[in-house]
Parts: C-alpha cells; structure tokens; sequence
C-alpha cells in the first residue's frame, strides 16, 4: 500500500504544522530530495550516515526552510466519483489492450491461479496510487515490473470515473486519498505471520497491515546521530590542543629538571657511601669499572673467573704402594698354592686317572682295563675311582685355589698398570722435565709378561723414582684445590660487584634520559610558535566548519526525533476511532461462531508495539492478547475488520478486495460476504472483488437475489490454452438460478425452465427455513426417499402462516408459496420439480401457462426473501 516516499510526505505535511526549528524542516526537506538514495542503505556500518552526512554539509544551509506544497500529499478531495472503466494492456500479463467495465455497484472476478487476477488489481493499483506494493517489496524498478515479459514494455493502465452528470475523467493516482481501498490478501496473510513470531518480531504489526512497513523499516534505518561522520571537536583544533598539551608537559619537565638532577645527586652520593664509605660515585665508579689508568675491580674479577680453571689429577704416592702391595701379596698367596701343588704331583696322576674312569662308567658292563664282568671283579674300578676322587678332594681346592690367585694377579697387575701409566701423563703435565731426567722403564701398553721387574730391579730404583715424581704431582694437586676453592669466593665477589653495576648503570640511564628529555623540551619550547604557525591558522580557520557541523548535528538529531515521533504515533493515527467498528465487524464475519466466542470489547494499540487486547461476550471485563488467544484463522478476520473500518471511516468510495476470501478458512467465508453484501454497510461503495473460489462467487450470485444479481457485473479469467495472451470472459453466464429460469422462459426453453427453477426453489426454501428456526415435518414417499419439493413448499407456508406479528415482507413470500402450490402438486411439472433434473422420455409436453407461473412465483419469493433479509 503506503509507499515510502507518500508516508513521508504525510510526515512532512505533519511537521509543516509543529513548532519545528527552521533547520529541522531543511534536514527534512533534504532528505526529501534524496529519499531514494538514502533509502537503498541502512544503519549497518552507518551506510545512511556515510551518505547523508556529505549532501547535509554540503547542502543543507541552501535547502528551503518551508515544507513545499509540492512535497506534501495531495490533500484535495476525493473527486473520482463512481470508476467507469478500466483499460490495460499492455502490462503485466496482458498482451493487448483488454477493457473492463467498472461501472457497477458489484464487479466480481474470477479465475484459477494464474488467469492474470493479480495484473488486473496491479492495474488498479497503478492507476490509483501510482505504484504497485509489491513491486516495492520484492525491491524491482516500477517500470520493469510493470512491462509485459515478453513484449518488455508497457502502457500505463487508464482508469476513468464519473462524478454525477459530468462527463468521463481519468483518475489521477492519489496514494493519499485511495491507499485504504485497496485490501489484499498478502495483508491478511502477513498479518497473520507476524502474529505468530516472538514479540519483539510483533512491533510492526500494524505498520504491516496498513502497508507501512517499508517506511518503518526507512525510519530504522536512519543512524541515532551523525556524530561520526561530522567535525565536531575540530581534528586541528585537537592536534593543536594536544601540542599545547605535550608543550606545557615540557614546560613543566624543564621547571623539575634542578630537583630532578638534585635528587639525582642524593641517590648516587647514597649508593657510593652503600658500596665504599667515604668515596664519592665517581671514585667508586672509577673502582668498580676502572680507567685509563687502573683496571677496574669487576674486569679484573670477571678475567678470574673467565680463566680456564685448574686440573685435578687425583695421583698419590700411597694409592701406588697399596696397589703394588696388593700385587706381592696375590703373587704370594699364588706361589703358595703352587709349591702346594707340587708336593703332591703324584697324586695329581691318581686324580687324572680316576675322572678318565669315570668318563667311562656311564653303560659300562665290564673293566675297562682287563674286560672282565663286573660282577665278577674283586673290585669294582668305577666305585674305586669315586672313592678315589673323595680322598682327592682337597688337591682340588688346592688347584682351584692356585687357578683363583693366577686370576687375582693379572687383574691387581692390570690395575697397577694403569695407575703408572696415569701417573706418567700426569708428570709429563707437570714436571716434564723431570720426567725426561728420570729415563723410567718402559710401560707396556697392556699387561703381559714380566713388564714389572725393570721398575724393582735394582732395590726398586725405577719404581721409588716414580713415586718421586709423583710427590710433585700432589703438590699441585693441593695448590690447585686452594684456587678452586678461591674461585667460589671469586664468583660471590663478583655476583656483589655486577649488584653494584646495574645500581650504578640504573642512576646513569636516568641521568641521561632526564638530560636527554629536557634537552628536547627546551627545544620544543623553543620552536613551537615556528612550527606550528600554520597548525594555528587552520584551527582559526576550523573553526567555522566545526559551528557548521553543530549546525548540522542538531538539524538531524531534530529530525531524528520528529520523524521517530511520526512513527511511533502512526498506530494512534491509523487506527482512530476503529474499534467499535472493528469489533462489530470481526462479530458480524464470525457470526456462525458461538455467542460466548464473539467480542464484547476491542482494544487497538496506540503505540508501535502496543498489544491488541480484546473482551469476550463471556467475559466482560476480562482482556486478553488478541495475537495470543485466537486462532490464525480468526487473526485474519480481525485484520480484515480492521482494514475494512479504515476504509469505512476513510469514507472511501470503493474497496477493493484482492483475493481477500481466499486469505480467510471456508468457516468463515459466510459471514464474510453477508457482511460485504446483506449488512449495508457498503452502501454507497463499490465493490470490486477477486477470488479463485468460484463456489463462493456463485452463492454470493444466488444469495444476492436475482435482482441485485443482474445488475452484477462478472469477469472470469480463463485458463490459457498456449497463447500467451489473458483469456478473459467479459460476459460469462450468470450462476443465479432465478435469472437462468427467466432467460430459459423467454427462449422458450420450459424444461430448462424448470431445471433451473428446482435449485432455485430448493435455494430459497433453505434460506426461508433457516431464516425461520422452526422444526417443519416433511412426508416421505416411502422409505429411504428423499423429501418432495412439495411438501416442503407447503410445511413452509403453513409455518409462516403461524407466525405471530409477521415481518411486512411475509405477505409476499406466502403469497409467493401459494402461487407455487396453487399449481396441481401431481401436474407433470411438480412431479419434475420434486424428482430433480434428471433425464427422462416424457409423452406429454409441459404446460407453458405453468412454467411460468411457477417461474414468476420463484421470482416473487425470491424478492420476498431479499426484502425479508433486508428488513431485519
């Protein structure tokens, strides 16, 4: 419906009458002229302000300070009179030109999905508002929606109307004057939708159904300020600020600097007294780190320390003796052993036969000396070299013994081996020439043969020479763990003495940082008029952009607020006044519903996201949440009550209903058109309504009556058959089965007469008795049979016939039954009354006399009933 840019206009006409400063009225005007521009963008990542904020600081001073006439919407009255006709084509899915009589009180038109109804209400949308809605939504350009796909262009649609005897005018798209005419079932649909999401998705409820939700959605759009985007503190103006800032933070550095150095002054002289009482920082600095003059003490500590650390031979004079102790002492025992062996060589003999025996017992039968049967011998060799053996014993520790101290002995000689030879190096490491003085025997590289007799050949000449030299060598070994253990002391010192540097190197750097800064400063100081003369200049000349901008800021927070204002008032205004009658409405389009579940009260929101509360019948006094308790089905009644009492209050004079009855369940479809075509309150308006429910069009033709039924004008939009062209039936046949019966008297056609008379009389007899409440009686022909016309027709007049203070139309109707009955009942024509429509061979020809009474009657009852409906 409502497109952006005409709520806008509504917005603009609304601010042309505040007290809105001249200024907001310019932000105003100026997003005006850039509406769609602005439109294309929103608040994400601040793309509204990123394009607004360069037009307004360009423009806004020279944009017109009073809302233009032309900007507001066209405020005349609603002259179109009655439509007259309506010629499209092509557009949309029209090929060529197709003309549609628009003239009567009700236009219908029908057809299956995709006969082309929706191009004919955007061609009615086109020529009345001068947009199309959903072209909006689905965000394609006007015209390329509106060209046919496959001739790719269009012709605006021509809509001309008549008001009382002037002659034909074409009516001017007025968006502001006809957007409530149009109510459509995508309304109803979304309506709907969005009363079944979360609450916080509820808040453009109302802007949904009135159409207005793309203008929401521009209002939201709009970023809260334009603060980013504007000069407002002055970015010269700051750098300046901040320089003036960084040059008195030098002033001041420049004024501490003498207690700065003094306090300097007082932590050093406090740290020397802490390192040497009574030297000054830079005696104790010159002691520490040393000058031209003097090494320094932490260099000449540190070269300690850095210098490869002495060697620990580990060589002594006693560990030699013990291990040639040691050997002489094996050698001994080892020489024992042997004389040992020796004095009892025979019995080494004796030992060597009995194991050779004993090798041979393991079977064996006989001696193995002589051969003779063992169990014939004297003695039997093999246990007289066991007990051999037994006796022999302690020859065998003995060998074992004497085989044990040869081992010890080359293992104790391999020893004292290495140990010599250890020694040597060591020696040659130490007193190397005392070593070549010494010309010692040879050592063997491994122990083998008689190596060690040179060493004590000679009362041990060559072997107390070694252990001369080797004297030497534990004298260095007892000087060399004294300066490993001064090393410890050394590495303490020297720990102490880096302390002291980085205390000293600490005072160093912040003497020469503070030097160092205030030397900057005192140069800063110096130039910073020069430097910053053209930074000044700027900030003089800043400051005017800066009182634009502000300017600027506060126009758009105005209009912010003024335009946030207009929406959120946009409920209050929209639905004003329209709830009694959207109450009475939703009542009358569910009055098939249980009296307790009709409406006693209707609560419209006045603010965005307000609550549509309602009152039951059975519960006055009890409110509820309309979105919450009612059934989908019922929420689109409610929306189409709500748009139908705009339209009522708005006193437009037509509404058009787009495939609205198709948005609605079948439940509810009878009170929906009783309300559009019994209850009056469409008086005065024309109706145009779309549907593809041909079965609701056709009992609205029958319920209508015949008379109001022949002044109906009905298109059917037909199925296409490969042409790409609409087929549209601009005189269809009518559905109403009175006007049938007549058309078929007045051809001739007396049994198409009557076929068309039955339904009409089976339609008007069940209105008249629902109508009536009453319990009637109906005679059967006999079991299983269906009820006769007939009787029914009677039971009927008899009812009425009882009724106490009749309605005025009563008369009619019963004189109307009479003239039905007052034909014979067993007359061949009540008989094909009462069977139905079905084919059968008749002898007899109908009597033209009855046809038409009985067609004439069912006119009169049927323009009783009509009178009846309306008088109630």
């Amino acid at each position: 419906m409502a497109s952006i840019l005409a709520e806008y206009q509504r917005f603009l006409a609304s601010l042309a009458i505040s007290p809105a400063s001249e200024n907001v009225r310019r932000m105003a005007n100026l997003v005006l002229a850039n509406l769609d521009h602005l439109a294309e963008v929103g608040a994400t990542r601040r793309a509204r302000s990123v394009r607004l904020a360069p037009i307004a600081v360009n423009h806004l001073l020279t944009t017109a300070a009073e809302i233009q006439p032309e900007a507001l919407p066209d405020a005349h009255e609603q002259l179109m009179g009655r439509l007259h006709e309506l010629r499209v084509g092509p557009f949309r899915g029209f090929m060529r030109e197709e003309t549609f009589d628009l003239s009567r009180d009700i236009t219908l038109v029908y057809g299956a999905n995709g006969t082309g109804k929706s191009s004919f209400c955007e061609a009615l949308e086109t020529a009345m508002l001068g947009f199309i809605s959903e072209a909006k939504i689905k965000r394609v350009d006007h015209r390329v929606y509106c060209n046919n796909a496959r001739l790719r262009r269009h012709a605006i649609p021509v809509l001309t109307s008549r008001a009382g005897e002037a002659d034909l005018a074409v009516v001017a798209s007025n968006e502001d004057a006809y957007r409530f005419c149009f109510i459509e079932k995508n309304r109803l649909d979304d309506f709907a939708r969005i009363a079944a999401r979360t609450p916080g998705d509820q808040r453009q409820l109302i802007a949904t159904l009135f159409g207005v939700d793309q203008f929401s959605e521009f209002v939201r759009g709009f970023n809260p300020d334009l603060d980013e985007n504007l000069n407002l503190s002055g970015l010269k103006g700051l750098m300046l600020a901040g320089r003036r800032t960084q040059l008195a933070a030098s002033e001041q550095l420049i004024r501490a600097n003498p207690e700065k150095l003094a306090q300097l002054d007082r932590d050093e002289l406090a740290l020397a007294e802490r390192i040497w009482t009574g030297k000054s920082f830079a005696e104790v600095c010159d002691w520490l780190f040393g000058n031209a003059q003097t090494q320094g003490q932490l260099p000449y500590v540190q070269g300690l320390l850095n210098a490869a650390p002495p060697q620990i031979h580990g060589i002594t004079q006693a560990n030699l003796a013990a291990l040639l102790a040691e050997t002489y002492r094996i050698d001994a025992l080892l020489r024992n052993a042997r004389d040992q062996l020796a004095a009892r060589a025979g019995d080494v003999s004796y030992t060597q036969l009995y194991n050779a025996v004993l090798q041979l017992s393991n079977g064996a039968t006989s001696c193995p000396a002589c051969g003779t049967d063992l169990g014939q011998v004297a003695q039997n060799p093999f246990d007289r070299a066991r007990a051999g053996l037994q006796q022999l014993a302690e020859l065998a520790a003995i060998q074992r013994q004497e085989e044990q101290h040869s081992q010890a002995l080359n293992g104790a000689l391999q020893n004292l081996l290495m140990s010599m030879s250890g020694a040597i190096r060591a020696v040659a490491v130490v007193s190397p020439e005392e070593l070549r003085a010494a010309n010692l025997p040879v050592l063997p590289p491994v122990s083998a043969g008689q190596w060690l007799q040179p060493w004590v050949e000679n009362n041990q000449q060559g072997w107390r020479t070694l252990l001369g030299l080797v004297a030497s060598i534990e004298h260095r070994d007892a000087e060399n763990q004294r300066v490993l253990a001064q090393r410890h002391e050394l590495a303490q010192e020297r720990d102490r003495l880096d302390g002291y540097r980085s205390d000293i190197e600490r005072c160093r750097t912040i003497r020469a940082t503070s030097l160092e800064a205030v030397l900057q400063a005192q140069g800063e100081v110096a130039q910073f008029e020069v430097a910053n003369r053209e930074l000044v200049a700027e900030v003089a000349a800043e400051a005017n952009v800066i009182a634009h901008h502000r300017v600027i800021k506060d126009s758009y927070d105005g209009f912010l607020a003024a335009l946030k204002q207009y929406l959120d008032g946009l409920p209050a205004l929209l639905l004003q006044g329209l709830g009694q009658r959207a109450r009475d409405l939703y009542n009358s389009f569910n009055r098939d519903d249980p009296p307790a579940d009709l409406l006693h009260a209707l609560w419209l929101p006045l603010a965005e996201n307000g609550k549509i509360e309602i009152e039951f019948a059975a519960e006055p006094g009890v409110r509820y949440d309309a979105l919450v308790i009612l059934s989908e089905g019922h929420i689109k009644c409610l929306g189409l009550a709500i748009l139908l009492a705009k339209n009522i209050e708005q006193s437009c004079p037509v509404v058009i209903f787009d495939d609205v009855v198709n948005a609605i369940d079948d439940e509810h479809r009878n009170g929906i058109w009783r309300t559009f075509f019994e209850d009056n309150l469409l008086d005065g308006k024309q109706v145009i309504l779309t549907s593809h429910a041909e079965e609701f069009l056709h009992r609205i033709q029958q319920e209508l009556g015949a008379q109001r039924a022949q002044m109906i004008k009905v298109y059917k939009f037909l199925p296409h058959e490969g042409e790409h062209h609409l087929r549209v039936d601009a005189d269809p046949p009518t559905k109403n089965y009175v006007l049938l019966a007549q058309a078929s008297l007045a051809a001739d056609e007396k049994r198409d007469a009557l076929r068309h008379s039955r339904p009409a009389i089976e339609s008007l007899t069940d209105r008249l008795w629902t109508r009536l409440g009453s319990r009637l009686e109906l005679k059967l022909a006999g079991p299983r049979a269906k009820w006769e016309l007939n009787n029914k027709c009677m039971k009927l007049r008899g009812a009425l016939a009882r009724l106490p203070n009749p309605h005025p139309a009563i008369p009619a109707v019963v004189a109307a039954l009479d003239d039905l009955l007052g034909i014979n009942g067993g007359s061949i024509e009540w008989g094909y009354l009462n069977s139905g429509t079905h084919d059968a061979q008749r002898d007899n020809e109908f009597d033209r006399a009855a046809v038409r009474r009985i067609v004439g009657a069912t006119a009169a009852l049927d323009a009783g009933l009509i009178q009846l409906q309306q008088g109630r």
